[in-house]
C-alpha cells in the first residue's frame, strides 16, 4: 500500500499536490496521517529538489484549505499543521544536498530546541505551573462539580521536554518514511544501510554533557529548561543506539555466506524497536548510543562474527 502511495505521488506534480491535499484534510480527522504528509513532502524534495517540494507543500495545503472552507472548517488549523511540515521540507533539502543522516538528525534536534525556547518565551513563567493551569481549563466541567483536577507534579515538570523531544522525533520519522520510499523506488536497501551506519560523533556527546553539567552542580536549583534540553539530547542518542542495536542484530543473525535470515531478523528488529520505545530498555539503548562514539560496537561485533 505504501509503495502504491509513493508511486502515485511520483507520477506528476499534480498527483503529489493532490495526495498532499487529501492527506492534509484526512489529518484533521486522523492526526497520525500527518506523518504521511511530511513523508510525501520529503519524498518529492529528495527526488525533485527543494522547489518541487515546496510547491507540493504550498499547493497541497492550498487545495486542502479550499476544501476545508467548503466543509465549514477553519484554515488556521491547517496553517498551524504546515509549521510542522515545513521543517521536514528543509531537512529533506539538506539531506538531498549533503547525504548525511547525522547532519539532518542534528538539525532536527535543533528544531526541537528552537521549539523549546519559543515555548518558554511564550508562557513567560514556570512550565509546570502553566501545564497545571491548562489541565484545570481542560477539565473545567469536572472542577465545577467540586472535583479538583491536578496534573501529577512529576509529569508536569517533564511534559515540556517530552513534547519538544516528541516534535524532534516526529520530524525524524517523517523524514525517514520519505527516505524509505525513495529507497524502495530507486535504491532498494539504501535506507537500511544508511541508518545502520549512523554515527553522531563525539562532539554531539560532549555537547550533551556540557548541558548536563549545570544539573549536576546545581541540584534542585537547576533551571527547568536544562532537563528539557536533556530529553531532546537523549532522544537523539536513542536513535544512535537503535542504529547500533539494529546493526548488531543484523550482524549476529547473518550467516557467514553473507545472506540474511530476513524473517528472523525482522522479528527481532520489531521487538527491539517496540521495547526501546515502550520499556526502560530505551535508557540502555540510549547509553549504547552515547558510548558508541568511543567503543564502536559495530566494528567489534563485525570482528567477532
Amino acid at each position: 500500500m505504501l509503495r502504491a502511495l509513493a508511486e502515485f505521488v511520483m507520477r506528476s506534480r499534480l498527483h503529489a499536490m493532490g495526495m498532499t491535499a487529501f492527506l492534509t484534510f484526512t489529518t484533521l480527522v486522523l492526526p497520525p496521517v500527518g506523518y504521511l504528509v511530511g513523508a510525501v513532502i520529503a519524498l518529492v524534495t529528495l527526488i525533485h529538489g527543494g522547489r518541487d517540494g515546496l510547491i507540493t507543500l504550498v499547493g497541497g495545503l492550498a487545495l486542502a484549505v479550499v476544501v476545508n472552507q467548503f466543509t465549514g472548517g477553519s484554515a488556521i488549523t491547517l496553517v498551524v499543521l504546515a509549521l510542522f511540515w515545513l521543517p521536514v521540507w528543509l531537512l529533506a533539502l539538506v539531506l538531498k544536498s549533503v547525504g548525511s543522516l547525522r547532519i539532518v538528525f542534528q538539525m532536527a534536534a535543533l528544531f526541537g530546541v528552537v521549539l523549546l525556547f519559543l515555548f518558554y518565551m511564550l508562557i513567560e513563567g514556570n512550565p509546570s505551573i502553566w501545564w497545571q493551569g491548562v489541565t484545570q481549563e481542560l477539565f473545567m466541567a469536572s472542577a465545577e462539580l467540586g472535583e479538583e483536577v491536578l496534573l501529577d507534579e512529576r509529569l508536569a515538570k517533564v511534559l515540556t521536554g517530552i513534547l519538544a523531544a516528541g516534535f524532534f522525533l516526529g520530524l525524524v520519522v517523517m523524514l525517514l518514511i520519505g527516505r524509505g520510499w525513495q529507497a524502495m523506488l530507486y535504491n532498494p536497501g539504501g535506507l537500511k544501510e544508511e541508518f545502520l551506519a549512523l554515527q553522531l560523533g563525539k562532539n554531539s556527546v560532549l555537547l550533551g554533557l556540557v548541558v548536563m553539567l549545570p544539573s549536576m552542580l546545581m541540584g534542585d536549583g537547576v533551571p527547568s529548561m536544562v532537563p528539557d534540553l536533556m530529553q531532546i539530547w537523549m532522544t537523539l542518542f536513542m536513535l544512535q543506539g537503535l542504529a547500533v542495536a539494529h546493526a548488531v542484530v543484523h550482524i549476529k543473525l547473518s550467516p557467514k555466506d553473507g545472506s540474511t535470515k530476513a524473517g528472523t531478523t525482522k522479528g527481532w528488529v520489531i521487538t527491539l524497536y517496540m521495547l526501546t520505545l515502550l520499556t526502560p530498555l530505551g535508557f540502555i539503548v540510549t547509553m549504547v548510543g552515547v558510548t558508541d562514539a568511543w567503543v564502536d560496537y559495530r566494528s567489534r561485533f563485525n570482528k567477532m562474527a
